[in-house]
């Protein structure tokens, strides 16, 4: 099948000389990721009103990555294997920069950008630069933007790809929102948005611990035995899932405010969950119900709990970019998810998962890989994201987007959050075995 999505024009957008010939250590908390799939996300934008020619977005995007491309240094680098040292480092070089590709398509923006229906999962990955390499050095960072064009109904796609072992969520989101509020500035709010936001740091001794190095080359022996071969734990082709569907969900702010009341009362405290234990309850269980998982089994779920506020002796500052997630894993009988109980007895589980890491976000750092990898296929279900990450609040000066998505997915029993368009309400996108997708989406939304 021919690409959907053609390249116009391939360049880079360059890092200031004064910026290059640096080297960036990765921690414990980044070399986990260092053989797994970068993030992949795309934005979809309607063709905005009066109408912006797609030369001056382009120009608009390239400027404004460079204006804040220094503050992200580490994202203009490569991920490079060090064989003296057995270690990977991000590594920016003398030539480094970011890739930046302007494409085309034909494809119907619409068809994209509507909520609910099956997504047409191959059509969103050719919305974003693929970085992924089978041997390092791999480049941190790529951005596309793509132009919908002939009977297409007009738009633009942004889409970014970024190497998990330079950030996690906070940092790739404190990134888009850096970009896209530069994007949006004259000129002259140029240098006084710059004075208003805390700088981001990099500096990987703000999460250095006792044998944090030795522990970095654990988990690369671990998840890369054959570096500088990096072998993907998951793959994005589309071809080895084909019973994979993908749907994606939005509850309402009055959705999300009754499912914590509910939860609430519930409690033996009766106090209110966050909205991502809510939600994350919510969804581990829909998932169990619709995969018909009610033997005495355990049902897992994993997810990413931020130690920057609970790390010892000082904690790491918010502005931190790097990985700074621990991650939990929790586990309950399909009896027990699925029961009458089962949302309130999920969010128990999350909530004292979330505790243990704020008492110790080093507790079990030992077995981060092995209790995700000794997870059953097939009932471990994975959560993502956040409720706070303000997808819908980007604006590169041509509106906000109307369809913002995770192009990454590519697990059964999947599920990536992010905030939604009205404030308080929370996007939730699903990727499950196309027989179980049709009782999820009955049970997701009403029974919220």
């Amino acid at each position: 099948m021919p690409p959907a999505v053609r390249t116009r024009r391939a360049t880079a957008v360059a890092l200031p000389a004064a910026a290059r010939r640096l080297r960036v250590p990765l921690s414990p908390f980044d070399a986990y990721w260092a053989a797994l799939p970068p993030v992949r996300r795309v934005f979809l934008f309607a063709p905005p009103s009066p109408a912006v020619p797609f030369p001056d977005v382009v120009g608009v995007l390239r400027s404004s990555l460079a204006a804040v491309l220094p503050s992200f240094h580490p994202f203009a680098g490569e991920v490079v294997y060090e064989p003296d040292s057995r270690t990977v480092a991000i590594v920016v070089g003398e030539d480094a920069g970011v890739a930046f590709v302007e494409a085309e398509t034909e494809l119907e923006f619409a068809r994209l950008a509507v909520e609910g229906a099956e997504q047409d999962v191959d059509a969103l990955r050719q919305l974003v630069p693929d970085i992924r390499r089978e041997e390092l050095p791999a480049p941190v960072m790529a951005v596309q933007v793509t132009e919908f064009v002939g009977g297409s109904g007009g738009g633009v796609a942004v889409g970014v790809a970024l190497h998990h072992a330079a950030a996690d969520g906070n940092g790739l989101w404190r990134f888009i929102e850096t970009w896209a509020a530069v994007a949006d500035a004259s000129g002259s709010q140029v240098a006084r948005l710059a004075d208003e936001q805390e700088p981001p740091l990099h500096d990987r001794r703000l999460v250095h611990f006792d044998g944090d190095e030795e522990l970095a080359r654990v988990f690369l022996r671990q998840l890369a035995p054959e570096l500088p071969r990096v072998v993907p734990k998951q793959d994005a082709s589309p071809v080895l899932h084909p019973s994979l569907s993908r749907r994606t969900f939005t509850l309402a702010p009055s959705a999300v405010r009754r499912l914590k009341q509910q939860l609430a009362a519930a409690s033996s405290t009766f106090t209110p969950p966050s909205t991502f234990a809510a939600v994350v309850a919510h969804g581990w269980v829909t998932i169990a119900r619709a995969s018909g998982f009610t033997d005495a089994a355990p049902v897992y779920a994993s997810f990413l709990a931020d130690c920057r506020g609970h790390m010892r002796p000082a904690p790491v500052p918010a502005a931190y970019v790097g990985n700074c997630v621990a991650l939990c894993a929790v586990a309950l009988s399909g009896a027990e998810l699925t029961g009458v109980d089962g949302c309130a007895r999920a969010c128990q589980a999350i909530r004292e998962a979330v505790a243990e890491v704020k008492r110790d976000p080093l507790a079990d750092r030992s077995r981060w890989v092995t209790k995700f990898t000794e997870m059953p296929r097939g009932r471990a279900i994975v959560m993502a994201g956040s409720p706070w990450f303000p997808a819908y609040g980007v604006d590169f000066g041509f509106g906000t987007p109307v369809r913002a998505e995770l192009a990454s997915m590519n697990h059964d029993g999947e599920m990536v959050l992010v905030a939604g368009r009205e404030a308080g309400s929370v996007q939730a996108s699903v990727a499950l075995s196309a027989d179980k997708m049709p009782a999820f989406c009955e049970m997701f939304v009403s029974e919220s």
